[in-house]
């Protein structure tokens, strides 16, 4: 299966759902392979020769290559507004590229002035029209290289962004017009919130453009789509196909998830919450495992841990077992961060950052978020 993660959302790191997926289909002796067609994207549209009106579109030009190095240097990250002013040029470098195309590409986003990726006819016309859009030759190159070097019945996408859709329908269009006897599924984050708040069924075709779509965790419905018998449950993450990038991080970072869904899911205001999803974790020791292994191949310089929330359980056990790298993610200010013993633990495993969230200072407005919250163990958090 070929595994593809299309344009445009930021490329600082591999794609997670590809690799999790090439991981779980490779051990269970399904041959698979990742395609970062976003992070290709990028190197595509900065490279293309372009002449400009104004002066700052450019200098931006000028500095393209200076520009993307930058962001691969730690030093530049020392000096914000350094770092601002390289993100600016590199922008508007890409729009100057996209804007021939009627669209507005950027290293986060992607804009069509003539199509929105809500509208069901929108995504149809950009895959009847995939001939116009702005990344086409590299799609039309690199999938064919990738198709003849690895034969296949099966290309899966990955569409986590309204960013990505277009692209990825003008994808789908230019297979099913080259290659009409492939397989094309659809999954990822935006087309299982889709799915799920029941703006797209879940048999949608649109077509006979795609032959199925896998909302969800992808290993739970993957093999049964491919005919392969049931077999290993889980694997760690396949980034052999993705490490080779140079992506726009001053270090490799490598993303990894213990689990899927949340452990709470009784935020009135979250998706994870409207979208029912279950949550599903991993075994300590296997993650333990999966992550040693994964440092130990790749030798990241930092990790990113993914899940909408690390649990405690995942916390006690980077405090006990340290990845060997620095490491950051999401969690919920919880009462095991008020234990100062434990923080320090939490610190000297790596931790770099912990992302913590705070809609308000309120504590009626935090019990009508029904977000668990307690003021007084937030200020004791804060203070530890």
């Amino acid at each position: 299966m070929l595994l593809i993660y299309p344009p445009a959302a930021r490329s600082t790191e591999p794609p997670l759902g590809i690799a999790r997926l090439a991981g779980f289909l490779n051990r269970n002796d399904v041959p698979a392979r990742c395609l970062d067609l976003c992070r290709e994207g990028l190197d595509y549209l900065l490279g293309l020769e372009l002449d400009a009106q104004d002066t700052w579109t450019r200098g931006a030009l000028r500095r393209r290559s200076r520009n993307r190095a930058l962001l691969r240097d730690s030093a530049a990250y020392a000096t914000p507004d350094r770092y601002r002013r390289a993100v600016f040029d590199l922008n508007r470098a890409l729009k100057a590229a996209s804007a021939p195309f009627g669209v507005e590409a950027g290293l986060a986003d992607y804009r069509d002035a003539r199509r929105s990726p809500l509208r069901r006819a929108d995504l149809l016309d950009a895959a009847a029209a995939h001939e116009d859009n702005v990344f086409s030759p590299l799609f039309r190159s690199r999938i064919a290289e990738a198709l003849s070097a690895f034969p296949t019945r099966t290309i899966g996408l990955s569409v986590n962004y309204l960013s990505q859709a277009l692209c990825a329908f003008a994808i789908v269009g230019f297979v099913k017009t080259v290659r009409p006897d492939l397989c094309v599924v659809l999954g990822g984050s935006l087309i299982t919130s889709w799915v799920a708040q029941g703006s797209l069924a879940a048999d949608e075709r649109f077509g006979g453009l795609v032959d199925a779509l896998l909302p969800g965790r992808g290993e739970e419905g993957i093999l049964a789509l491919l005919g392969a018998p049931r077999g290993v449950p889980t694997a760690p993450p396949a980034f052999d196909d993705l490490v080779a990038f140079d992506y726009l991080a001053p270090t490799r970072i490598l993303p990894y998830n213990f689990s899927s869904g949340c452990p709470w899911k009784r935020c009135s205001f979250c998706p994870e919450t409207a979208e029912g999803r279950r949550y599903v974790g991993t075994r300590v020791g296997t993650a333990v495992q999966a992550v040693g292994a994964l440092v130990a191949r790749h030798a990241p310089g930092l990790l990113h841990f993914t899940d909408t929330e690390i649990a405690p359980l995942y916390l006690r056990t980077l405090a006990a077992s340290p990845p060997g790298v620095p490491w950051y993610g999401f969690t919920r200010f919880s009462p095991l961060l008020t234990d100062p013993d434990f923080c320090r633990r939490l610190a000297a495993s790596g931790c770099a950052m912990l992302q913590l969230g705070l809609e308000s200072a309120d504590q009626r407005v935090l019990d009508a978020l029904g977000k668990g919250t307690r003021l007084d163990q937030i200020d004791r958090a804060l203070e530890v």
